[in-house]
């Protein structure tokens, strides 16, 4: 990313001619004239340009934040009379904008919208940004733990599709991976029809220095199809096609073709949670040393060890081999608990605690808002099931371990990691094999995004039906014996609060 934090709060990536001529390049191929072009933020004008002098429409209608930038791409112009270049926000010109195009029959909007986040631009106390709104809808817990950060440039997209999706255009932005991707939901959640859709991948570190998956971005909105793939090109130069993104019940599929014969969608009678929640580490979390525990400030720490238990982190659980470097304090044993007991049954803990009360005051997630002291969060009865089947959710591997206990004690995972709760070994051993058989590790690999900072999350995983994997493997009486005498499946109604 660029480090100045006036590009950053723009989201500032100036496209340079060589990405911009590219672009042209795979316009020229959609057999589409179009009489007006539309660049919501054009910088110095290098896509727009490009654009007018390609297509030679009537109207070249562009806005920019930057009145430098502005000036510049007035002068390269030259006062040429199809362009209308306007100085401000896009947010205060969305209405302007669709009142230059109603005359025009066929329009192109074209870009490169900022790259950065609501709340990115935020704390650096910066203004450009809409009005505060929820462009996903989520409520409850997912807007609580942040789901309803959003892209700006997410959101200045969504918002002209919203405009001019009816009409006779098309759009082709450079933006990151994932907001296409986001994109492409929105308008399969919402039945927006379009005649196609394709994803081309940039070098974003040869075109503009930045470490961030992105791609040029089409959607054809000339004749309205109900169309449910997005083609995926292997790159902007070369142009072959990867893959196909699919739609299957309100998921988005990265493999669209190879989903189809690997379909085990459905619901999971084993509940797939996060492991523990404490944003506390450098005083829930210890390191063993021979005999003494010490936190993440380097002292030693004598409490009562009923509260401490082994810990697995993610990076734990990316290595085949996992071992055990950390320990938690658990303070609760279910969500809400009331924590005064540790000061009549574990007081050396309930001293040290109390040592760091600010600290667990300071914690910035809501989620421990009106709850007691030093709450813990995804804490319940399946936490302490003898054997659990857990997955990293952060590393780029399907890798399913099988643990239990170690020096008697149940192993925890922490919030980065996923688990499953089994209540015996062969049960255990079942569950992971079906896990890390080919048909599960096909089907993952055609459902989940790897390039996701949190590629595997428990609403994916919730949403595998072993029943089906099972059956297929032939093992489908072995599988319902196992979920009858489970205790947390959903087939005894106790489901967790999806969190993450």
């Amino acid at each position: 990313m660029l480090k100045t934090d006036t590009k950053t709060i723009y989201g500032d990536f100036q496209t340079p001619p060589s990405l911009a001529e590219l672009m042209m390049d795979i316009l020229d191929t959609l057999d589409f004239s179009p009489n007006c072009i539309i660049e919501p933020t054009c910088g110095v004008g290098e896509i727009l340009m490009k654009a007018d002098n390609r297509f030679h429409p009537k109207l070249s209608f562009g806005v920019e934040i930057n009145p430098e930038y502005v000036n510049t791409f007035k002068a390269k112009i030259n006062g040429k009379s199809s362009y209308i270049i306007l100085n401000g926000s896009i947010f205060d010109y969305l209405i302007t904008i669709e009142k230059q195009s109603k005359s025009f029959e066929t329009i192109l909007l074209v870009g490169n919208p900022p790259w950065v986040t609501n709340s990115e631009i935020g704390a650096m106390n910066g203004n450009n940004l809409p009005r505060k709104y929820n462009i996903k809808g989520l409520k409850g817990i997912d807007a609580i733990t942040g789901k309803s950060n959003f892209d700006i440039g997410e959101y200045i997209l969504w918002k002209l599709i919203e405009i001019f999706h009816q009409k006779n255009c098309v759009f082709a932005f450079l933006c990151k991976t994932i907001v296409a991707r986001n994109l492409l939901k929105l308008l399969w959640d919402n039945a927006i029809q379009f005649k196609d859709a394709s994803i081309y991948p940039i070098d974003s570190k040869k075109y503009f220095n930045a470490a961030v998956d992105a791609c040029f971005f089409v959607i054809n909105f000339s004749t309205k199809l109900k169309k449910q793939t997005c083609c995926i090109f292997n790159s902007i130069e070369n142009r072959v096609l990867d893959k196909k993104y699919g739609y299957f019940n309100q998921m988005i599929i990265n493999n669209y073709d190879f989903f189809s014969s690997h379909n085990y969608f459905g619901t999971s009678d084993y509940i797939w949670r996060n492991g523990v929640k404490h944003d506390c580490s450098k005083v829930m979390e210890l390191k063993k040393t021979s005999n003494e525990y010490i936190n993440g400030y380097g002292e030693i720490v004598n409490i009562e060890s009923d509260l401490i238990f082994p810990l697995y982190k993610s990076s734990d659980l990316s290595k085949h081999f996992p071992a055990i470097k950390k320990y938690v304090i658990i303070t609760q044993k279910s969500v809400g608990e009331d924590t005064s007991y540790i000061k009549y049954q574990y007081p050396s803990a309930w001293l040290y605690l109390n040592k760091y009360y600010n600290s667990f005051v300071e914690r910035k997630s809501s989620i421990y808002k009106n709850k007691p002291p030093f709450s813990i969060f995804s804490i319940g009865e399946y936490s302490f099931s003898p054997y659990k089947i857990a997955i990293s959710s952060l590393y780029k591997k399907i890798l399913f371990h099988k643990i239990s206990s170690i020096e008697n004690k149940i192993i925890m995972v922490d919030d980065t990691c996923n688990f499953i709760s089994c209540y015996s070994s062969e049960e255990a051993d079942f569950v992971h094999s079906l896990l890390s058989s080919d048909e599960v590790c096909g089907y993952l690999n055609s459902v989940i995004f790897w390039d996701n900072k949190r590629p595997i999350t428990i609403e994916l995983l919730n949403r595998l039906d072993l029943l089906k994997v099972s059956i297929k493997l032939g093992l489908e009486n072995m599988y319902h014996s196992f979920v009858r005498k489970n205790k947390v499946t959903k087939k005894n109604n106790n489901i967790q609060l999806n969190l993450f």
